[in-house]
């Protein structure tokens, strides 16, 4: 039975719910959005792929390769991949479209990219409300793309570039606002946040947004000061679903991406998912076609967990599978699902019977067909060759060799190509000259700079040598000095315990403890009073000595008054005085010092008569003998 008899129109899907869609209530804040690619947008990235095959090949196949060629071939590749997949405008460095404020622009700009599209449903969406919704992008022509685009929605916006494609614009009164954030590079002192309100989502157009930046955090985090899921405005990630964003995505999180396994991984699925980049799937297919309605839920709660699925894993591919992918020829149509295929190929209506033949309708020819021999497509208004449109390549078939000219037409940007390359050869083989010139400088530099680490290494290691010898030095000294300390100390110990038996025998042995004692206390008092006198000694050579220099004063001064000599004079009287007294002092002072020195000597010779009796007590009572009892036993 053939549908198109019954149906008149096309039939509108019906939109599934969470648990058909296997939503897993993701709250994290930091959402995806997958977004398709219109047909434009596939053939670019088929034709990028391309340009870059024998790069490709040798990247995955073989290692003996200029790295500093293949992998910035590979880096080229993923940066317009990345380019195309946002618009295919920002592909081409020339004006198209013409200019960004028509007002056909807007449906433009969505039917040639279907990230453009997402993101004008979600903006259709947003304006309904009174919100704050930031959107973060590549800096420079993609804000330019982005404000073309909001223009075509009732919303306010604000740049925070210092740009604006619009240059007098009449103000507003939309309750939506729409902030545009560079991604980087955003001169906060001179476009500081100025609105009194928190934002109430943020949109990340391309894979260029890292929300760990600083600046990002403070768009988040902007006037907001709760906790957990409020802390931070809720992120909405545009990635166009098995495309280079979505790759980047992905292995992003597995490998860093200055690394070269993450260049690896997701050069391997750029090339592979070329075939199905930018379609989704059946599942997810009603929710756009019904321009992400969806989602107004969340957008009013976005507390609650996200209506999507999580974002979809890639496989890592072998080289293996890279190769099997590129001798692949890829095929894109218009549509994607076959009942819209027959809808848009198909004509519906009455069949003509003739005789009981049944007479259908020819098979309508596609839009994209029919203009694609004329170069009409809907990117095309200036009927250009596309290898000139697009900027990729301007070559054709007909010729393998200078390519570039083969189109036969000579533009002013390929003059301009033409001359600033000769520019850069010159720059560089002025450089390199300079280089060469200044090679022998750098050699005799070099030779220096040896001899003085040589000279320093030799410094060093007679500087190691002797710490060393010094080192071991002080180790054996201070090992000396501790065994010396319990030397004396346990002389000290035995010293002390001798004066403790001494005092515990009692009688002449307790005096003479006394009388050590105070022999100890005598010594003390000598040698404090020998300080005392090398102390007044001292004073005295000091007094001396300015003695003699008021003396030497004196005979340079004597011209001078007579009351001066008088106070001199006088002076030199109280000194002499002072010098009498200090005399007579020290003569008591020696004189008790002898004094004490004899009552030393009567002292240890006491101690050495009552020593010589101790030892001849010893002798007497070693020389008595001892008894001899003999025991008595008891007889039987």
């Amino acid at each position: 039975m053939d549908l198109l008899k019954i149906l008149d129109t096309k039939p509108i899907p019906s939109i599934a719910d969470a648990r058909t869609l296997g939503v897993s209530g993701n709250t994290s804040g930091d959402y995806w959005l997958p977004t398709t690619m219109s047909l434009y947008q596939k053939e670019l990235t088929d034709q990028i792929v391309s340009l870059h095959y024998s790069d490709i090949l040798r990247y995955f196949e073989t290692e003996d390769y200029k790295e500093d060629v293949v992998l910035e071939s590979m880096r080229t590749m993923c940066t317009n991949s990345e380019l195309v997949s946002t618009h295919p405008f920002l592909l081409i460095d020339h004006f198209l479209p013409k200019s960004l404020i028509t007002k056909d622009v807007p449906l433009h700009m969505v039917e040639t990219s279907g990230k453009f599209a997402a993101l004008r449903d979600l903006i259709n969406l947003v304006q309904e409300y009174e919100t704050n919704t930031a959107i973060v992008c590549r800096p420079g022509r993609t804000m330019d793309l982005l404000e073309a685009l909001l223009l075509g929605n009732k919303v306010n916006i604000k740049r925070y570039d210092g740009n604006s494609i619009k240059s007098k614009q009449k103000p507003k009164s939309h309750s939506c606002i729409c902030h545009i954030f560079p991604s980087k590079n955003w001169d906060k002192s001179k476009f500081p946040i100025k609105d009194p309100n928190q934002f109430d989502m943020l949109i990340a157009l391309d894979n260029t947004v890292a929300t760990n930046d600083a600046d990002i955090q403070q768009i988040l985090k902007h006037l907001r000061n709760g906790r957990g899921k409020t802390a931070k405005a809720p992120i909405v990630r545009l990635i166009t679903i098995n495309s280079i964003d979505h790759c980047s995505a992905y292995f992003g999180k597995k490998y860093g991406k200055s690394s070269e396994k993450y260049l690896e991984k997701v050069t391997a699925a750029v090339v592979i998912l070329r075939d199905r980049v930018g379609t989704l799937p059946p599942d997810l297919r009603p929710i756009y076609a019904q321009n992400l309605n969806y989602l107004l839920d969340w957008l009013e709660d976005p507390s609650i967990p996200w209506p999507l699925p999580d974002m979809y894993p890639i496989k890592d591919y072998t080289s293996m599978d890279v190769e099997r992918s590129l001798l692949t020829e890829v095929h894109y149509t218009q549509v994607e699902d076959d009942l819209e295929e027959a809808f848009a190929t198909k004509k519906r209506g009455r069949q003509k019977q003739d005789k009981g033949n049944i007479q259908t309708t020819t098979k309508k020819i596609p839009f994209y067909n029919t203009k694609r021999v004329k170069n009409q497509y809907s990117t095309n208004p200036l009927k250009q060759d596309m290898s000139q449109l697009t900027g990729i390549s301007t070559g054709d078939d007909s010729s393998d060799v200078d390519y570039h000219l083969s189109s036969g037409i000579i533009t002013h940007k390929l003059l301009q190509s033409i001359g600033d390359k000769y520019k850069a050869i010159e720059l560089q083989r002025q450089e390199l000259n300079d280089y060469k010139s200044l090679n022998p400088i750098q050699n005799s530099h070099i030779d220096l700079y040896n001899d003085e680490r040589s000279k320093i290494n030799a410094k060093y290691s007679n500087s190691m040598t002797k710490l060393r010898v010094n080192t071991d030095s002080v180790n054996k000294m201070e090992k000396e000095i501790s065994n010396y300390k319990e030397i004396i100390s346990k002389l000290e110990r035995q010293f002390e315990k001798h004066l403790q038996d001494l005092g515990e025998k009692g009688g002449d042995y307790n005096k003479l403890r006394e009388l050590y004692v105070s022999k100890l206390e005598v010594c003390d008092a000598i040698e404090k009073s020998e300080d005392v006198n090398k102390f007044r000694e001292s004073e005295n050579e000091y007094m001396q000595k300015e003695i003699e220099r008021a003396e030497k004063s004196i005979a340079d001064l004597q011209k001078e008054t007579e009351s001066t000599v008088h106070e001199i004079t006088t002076s030199e009287i109280s000194i002499k005085e002072t010098i009498d007294k200090n005399a007579m002092e020290k003569d008591g002072l020696l004189q008790k010092i002898d004094e004490m020195q004899n009552v030393l000597r009567i002292e240890k010779s006491e101690y050495l008569n009552l020593k010589n009796d101790m030892s001849s007590v010893q002798e007497r009572l070693s020389n008595i003998p001892t008894p001899r009892i003999r025991p008595t036993g008891n007889k039987r």
